[in-house]
């Protein structure tokens, strides 16, 4: 019996080394997506041969080869939700999260990117490749009325510097940039944005946000529903009004699913629970964002038509690339052609703001309580020669009308001012607002 059980293992060994070999001779990339590719946008250089392909980060002041993946394009499909495709000499990666692939055009390895293993990794480098990085890459200085060639001032003049003086010194630099999107993770030095609270927040540090959600939930009085992997809270109130609370635009996805099946597929049992509603009222105060697919996904289910909903570019140095036109299309179903009120705050980021700028575009829809936070681009990250990584933003996203809303937020069109203390008393007055709206209606 051992015999035959290592004879039985031994053939299913070949099996499977046959089997990966035709399924890697399947998704080998296709000769016209061999070589160097680059998109100065993102700051990225790609070289793709038969076997792997490598991701290298550029600036004008470094390149650090950030990541290193099997050229099986099926492979990369179900573990990391990305693709590969080539078109009129372009290569577009999409990338799960993003509504927009990034497009490489051809171009020669650069030297500098040669070696990168044994580049130096000192305090002085570390900051040069931060301040490029920024120089390079935010295009918002005059938006928050900073100027950055002043900061490169604050560059250690030698390596001779501990990570806690180091870490102060980028911190200094990001001073003003009112950014949710500018980020550093510093490995033991922590966390640092240099965003700031709103201002009703400040005096009022007990308002979290799981108190808030609360006060929203009490004075939504549902029976509260939920969703599995998905931070949505939902229900039918006695009066046949709807309301969702959209805590976060994440959800828990299965392997080899993309995050927009995944939310859609979930968000299928809201719409369904929803679909004889009057009205809904829809929150995202305190959404913070996510992901961009998950957005689109959600507003999915309320329209009944596509919507060309917005624009993107990003930028390099002086200018912003061509831009993306983004058109939604409608859910399979079921469609909520209600009336439909969405709350939004200066908490309302990110993706969440994504969602916010598809629904402005619905018809029977109406955005009520104060601007948005203003942090839509996409987040651009580099690793620092030290390990630490830098997050900012780089994206302009505009409305069908051509408005940009960075770092000014979305307006509403009924504007409610944030009423802090209701809050700390329990009430929440523009969920009260938003149910007498629609039941007015």
């Amino acid at each position: 019996m051992k015999k035959l059980a290592t004879r039985i293992s031994a053939s299913l060994l070949i099996l499977g080394v046959i089997s990966a070999a035709a399924s890697w001779s399947i998704n080998m990339p296709s000769k016209e997506i061999l070589g160097t590719w680059s998109a100065p946008d993102y700051g990225q250089v790609m070289r793709i041969n038969r076997l792997r392909a490598e991701v290298y980060r550029k600036t004008a002041a470094s390149c650090f080869r950030e990541y290193v993946f099997p050229a099986h394009l099926g492979l990369v499909k179900i573990m990391a939700g990305a693709s590969i495709k080539h078109r009129d000499d372009i290569l577009e990666v999409s990338v799960d999260g993003a509504v927009e692939p990034i497009r490489h055009t051809r171009s020669e390895f650069p030297t500098e990117c040669v070696d990168t293993d044994h580049k130096e990794r000192g305090a002085r480098h570390t900051f040069d490749v931060f301040w490029s990085a920024m120089a390079e890459h935010y295009p918002f200085f005059d938006l928050h009325n900073v100027d950055w060639d002043t900061r490169k001032e604050l560059a250690p003049l030698s390596d001779d510097i501990s990570e806690v003086q180091l870490a102060s010194l980028l911190k200094q630099a990001m001073h003003g940039l009112n950014d949710g999107h500018v980020q550093l993770s510093m490995g033991d030095q922590g966390y640092f944005s240099p965003e700031e609270d709103p201002s009703w927040l400040r005096p009022n540090p007990s308002l979290t946000r799981k108190l808030l959600w609360q006060t929203a939930l009490n004075q939504a009085e549902i029976p509260i529903q939920g969703l599995e992997g998905f931070s949505v809270r939902y229900g039918l109130r006695s009066d046949g009004l709807g309301y969702v609370a959209i805590k976060e635009m994440e959800v828990r996805t299965p392997f080899g699913q993309s995050s927009h099946e995944a939310a859609s597929r979930a968000f299928q049992q809201v719409a369904l629970d929803l679909q004889d509603a009057k009205g809904i009222v829809v929150d995202v105060r305190y959404n913070p964002g996510g992901s961009d697919s998950v957005a689109v996904a959600l507003a999915e289910y309320f329209l009944l038509t596509p919507v060309t909903a917005f624009s993107k570019s990003s930028w390099q140095r002086e200018s912003f690339s061509e831009p993306f036109q983004v058109t939604v299309h409608p859910a399979d179903g079921p469609n909520l052609a209600q009336p439909v009120v969405v709350l939004i705050s200066d908490m309302t980021g990110s993706a969440a703001e994504i969602f916010t700028l598809i629904m402005r575009e619905r018809p029977e829809t109406t955005i009520m309580g104060t601007r948005s936070s203003g942090g839509l681009s996409d987040v651009l990250e580099f690793t620092l020669p030290n390990g630490w990584l830098l997050g900012l933003s780089f994206q302009k996203y505009l409305s069908t009308q051509g408005e940009m809303f960075e770092g000014i937020g979305i307006p509403p069109d009924i504007f409610v001012e944030f009423d802090a203390d209701s809050i700390i008393g329990g009430t929440d007055s523009l969920v009260e607002a938003a149910v007498h709206l629609l039941g007015s209606n």
